[in-house]
């Protein structure tokens, strides 16, 4: 105890007197240093240096560029008497030489001018190789690797040696110590267990063992620090760590790595969460114009929470008082290779609008130094992950179907303006991507063009609102005005909106998500709209223009066909336009066609006669319907029963269905939502019905003059059947006209129809009969074959041929002892048979 106590009284003396003309490094034996280096065991794994007494090794590699002073050295030469040598040259001479002061300048007795030098305890030692070693090794990696050798229980030359004389031989005595070079710079003189005071010192023929060691460094005759010279010895287990002597520098400041060497401001471009990113932190000279590039120590940088600018700025720091939440620390040590610019790496899982970087200056306790980066910088999500769009079925919103359907055939569908689902989370650059919980951004979404059948060129709206909520987008009422398929991609470019003016790039500042297909939509339902108003014919027939009437059981078509145009409609019931081409799904089987009598109600109306509308694609989203003008209707015409007229009132209604898509589950058929109703058509010349017969007169005259023959239209008034005075339109082809039964004298065709066709007049007409001549008296039986059947023959003229039919049934009525109205009216015509005792006889018709 007393000897440390005196070794400890003389050091305070030396470090205090020890003065030279500079000190790159300084000496540091507290315990916290004893703490932070202690004794690395080489003993079993170092490579052993054969040395004996005043021995040098050859050159040995560091295995690393150590910067001594201000040169930078990749090995040295070790001697056993306790010093390593940067200058291999200066090693053999020095070992004649033990306990000098420094500086070793060559000065007085002769000594060695020798330069970078370290002297962990200079003394006579002698190593044997079998007891005591001196061994050396390279640990640990790069930036942090450590350079040790090892004086291993290396005995005093004058300790029990041979030639110590009689009068000053000790019992052994031996010294355990290290160095221990770091790549960062500094270095460390580690003492274990050493004995007495120090080894021998010439001195004529004697050796004395009291000299004591010298412990110090020398880069220079003008660099040195003489820790102790001829004092007593180093008590055992101490430890002096040799560093460059630190001043505080005037600030710091952080920006990207790419910033060039010696620049003291820089910006920090947009950086992802989940993924390291390097950043360069320079220490600045005192007056903060300059990188302080002798700066070394440990310092402790944060990345800190700066969207909260409420606090105030301080002139001095940088800082203000609102940035308190550190997201990521880490303690960087300058080392003096660094030249005051020091790297650092951070990982920060979540994303951040806006982060500054805080340096404090000394790492630990309270900090003298406190800067915080004049750029901020934000930290996005690497991604929108879990990218979908889905519904509940068809027309609502939900997660039970991923509509990703590009094809223009089967598949899910959504109806075009009805609520769908997006959703997609921000997410990390991790291994295991996990949500980034900060964001709260709102993307935008792009729609572009996709690949497949469904896929079109032009796009409707897609109303969307793309907020998120702790990292994760979940909206549910998304809807897309038009139909068909699209690709989707959500961006986000504000996010990282504190970048927007740095040199950040796109790419950098984006958060992106990858582009899906979204769709096949399809029209929510359709709309029939009125093109052109119909116009019903009367009597069927345009080029008679005295008509009033059409008669029951008469076919009746347009005189203006009706006309819609077909939309197909989003739920808002807006056209929508890309309803077309592979798309277009209408068909004639897609429409329905409804007639109906609105008065009276019987009889019925018989539409067997008229087609469905054709259909076609105007390729717009609208196509047209249109009637047939060749379709017919008709009233059904009782044979049992006749009718009082009546004014007619018919209603047509049109709606259109495409089922081409409930075949999948959630779909189903696109329908008009109210059909198109033409009601009360008009007529073009009036819409009175008439329940009509036609009636044959008998005839006789001279067959030496023609006959007429009379026909009249009678109808029937709710009473009686009374001649229809209003029918100026029946036309009777001759042809209709059977000739059958000659009797007498009468021929077949010596009597024959003129040829013309009788139209009626006031409802009624004359067939007229040729005089068949004298000798020529007889009878023939008229018949007006008025239905679809006809059988017989007629003349015409002289000629024979066969009757034709007059598709008329509508005038056939109950004739003879017929029970029903569908017969055709017959009578006999006579020539020269009757005497009539009348001088005069004429018939008004």
């Amino acid at each position: 105890m007393r000897l440390l106590l005196a070794w400890l009284f003389c050091l305070a003396g030396l470090l205090a007197g020890t003065t030279a003309h500079a000190q790159t490094y300084v000496a540091d034996t507290s315990a916290a240093t004893q703490a932070a280096y202690p004794w690395i065991d080489i003993s079993t794994t170092g490579t052993t240096e054969p040395m004996t007494d005043d021995d040098v090794s050859g050159t040995i590699p560091l295995g690393f560029t150590f910067t001594y002073g201000s040169t930078a050295y990749t090995s040295l030469v070790i001697s056993s008497n306790g010093m390593l040598f940067f200058t291999p040259g200066a090693a053999g001479t020095s070992t004649q030489y033990r306990n000098s002061h420094l500086p070793l300048n060559g000065g007085s007795s002769g000594e060695p001018n020798i330069d970078a030098v370290m002297l962990p305890r200079w003394d006579d030692l002698q190593p044997n190789n079998v007891a005591s070693y001196v061994r050396y090794r390279t640990i640990g990696t790069a930036p942090n690797r450590v350079f040790v050798v090892s004086w291993l229980a290396v005995p005093y030359y004058c300790s029990g040696g041979s030639k110590c004389s009689s009068a000053n031989q000790t019992t052994t005595m031996s010294a355990t110590f290290q160095v221990q070079l770091y790549e960062q710079g500094q270095f460390v003189y580690r003492y274990g267990t050493i004995d007495g005071s120090g080894g021998t010192h010439s001195s004529g023929a004697t050796q004395s063992n009291s000299a004591g060691a010298t412990v110090g460094y020398e880069l220079t005759n003008s660099d040195y620090v003489q820790f102790s010279y001829h004092t007593a010895s180093v008590p055992s287990n101490t430890t002096i760590l040799w560093s460059r002597p630190v001043t505080a520098p005037g600030g710091f400041n952080a920006f990207d790595t790419t910033t060039a060497s010696g620049a003291i401001t820089g910006n920090i471009h947009t950086k992802v969460a989940g993924s390291a990113f390097n950043l360069a932190v320079v220490a600045l000279n005192t007056a903060k114009t300059a990188v302080a590039t002798t700066f070394t120590g440990d310092v402790k940088v944060e990345l800190l929470n700066a969207s909260d600018n409420s606090g105030a700025l301080s002139a001095s720091t940088g800082c203000r008082s609102s940035w308190t939440t550190a997201l990521q620390t880490v303690t960087t040590t300058f080392a003096s290779t660094d030249l005051g610019r020091d790297t650092v790496t951070f990982t920060e899982p979540n994303a951040w609008r806006d982060v500054r970087v805080r340096m404090s200056y000394p790492a630990t306790g309270t900090a003298t130094v406190v800067a915080c980066s004049t750029d901020d910088f934000a930290i996005r999500p690497s991604s929108f992950a879990s990218f979908s769009a889905t519904d509940g079925d068809w027309a609502t919103t939900g997660t039970a179907r991923t509509l990703a359907n590009a094809t223009a055939a089967g598949g899910n569908v959504h109806k075009a303006g009805q609520p769908f689902t997006i959703r997609a989370t921000a997410v990390n650059a991790a291994g295991t991507p996990a949500t980034t919980t900060n964001y709260t951004g709102a993307p935008t979404a792009t729609v572009s063009a996709c690949s497949g059948t469904a896929c079109t060129s032009t796009f409707g709206t897609l109303t969307v609102g793309l907020t998120a909520a702790a990292g994760v987008i979940n909206n549910t009422t998304a809807s897309y005005s038009d139909v068909g398929a699209f690709s989707l991609q959500l961006v986000d470019s504000s996010f990282a909106s504190v970048d927007g003016a740095d040199g950040s790039t796109a790419a950098e500042i984006n958060i992106a998500s990858p582009v899906i297909t979204v769709g096949r939509f399809v029209p929510d339902h359709f709309d029939v709209q009125l093109l052109v108003t119909p116009v019903l014919k009367t009597f069927n027939n345009s080029a008679c223009y005295t008509r009033s009437f059409t008669y029951v059981g008469q076919p009746f078509g347009y005189a203006t066909t009706p006309q819609a145009t077909v939309l197909a409609r989003n739920a808002a019931g807006t056209t929508t336009g890309n309803y077309s081409g592979a798309m277009w799904k209408l068909v004639t089987g897609s429409i329905t066609q409804a007639y109906s009598p609105l008065s009276p109600a019987s009889p019925g109306l018989d539409v067997s006669g008229a087609t469905v509308p054709s259909i076609t694609s105007n390729n717009n989203g609208t196509g047209v319907l249109a009637t047939s003008s060749t379709d017919l209707l008709k009233f059904v015409r009782s044979t049992t029963t006749p009718l009082a007229p009546f004014n007619a009132a018919i209603s047509l209604a049109w709606s259109v269905s495409d089922t081409n898509e409930n075949g999948v589950t959630g779909n189903g058929n696109i329908a008009t939502t109210t059909p198109l109703n033409f009601a009360s058509i008009a007529f073009d010349a009036g819409n009175n019905f008439r329940y009509g017969v036609l009636k044959l007169a008998s005839a006789y005259g001279s067959e030496l003059n023609n006959l007429p023959v009379a026909v009249e239209a009678q109808y029937w008034d709710g009473t009686r059947f009374a001649t229809n005075a209003a029918d100026q339109c029946t036309s009777l082809p001759t042809g209709i006209v059977a000739m059958s039964n000659y009797q007498r004298n009468l021929a077949a065709c010596e009597t024959g129809l003129a040829s013309a066709t009788l139209r009626l007049s006031s409802g009624r007409g004359f067939f007229t009969l040729t005089k068949p001549g004298a000798g020529n008296s007889g009878s023939v039986d008229l018949g007006l074959q008025l239905g679809t059947v006809g059988t017989g023959s007629t003349c015409v003229g002289s000629t024979a041929t066969a009757a034709s039919i007059g598709n008329l049934p509508w005038l056939q009525g109950k004739w003879g002892t017929a029970t029903t109205y569908d017969k055709d009216p017959s009578a006999r015509s006579s020539f020269g048979q009757y005497k009539s005792p009348l001088i005069y006889l004429r018939e008004s018709f």
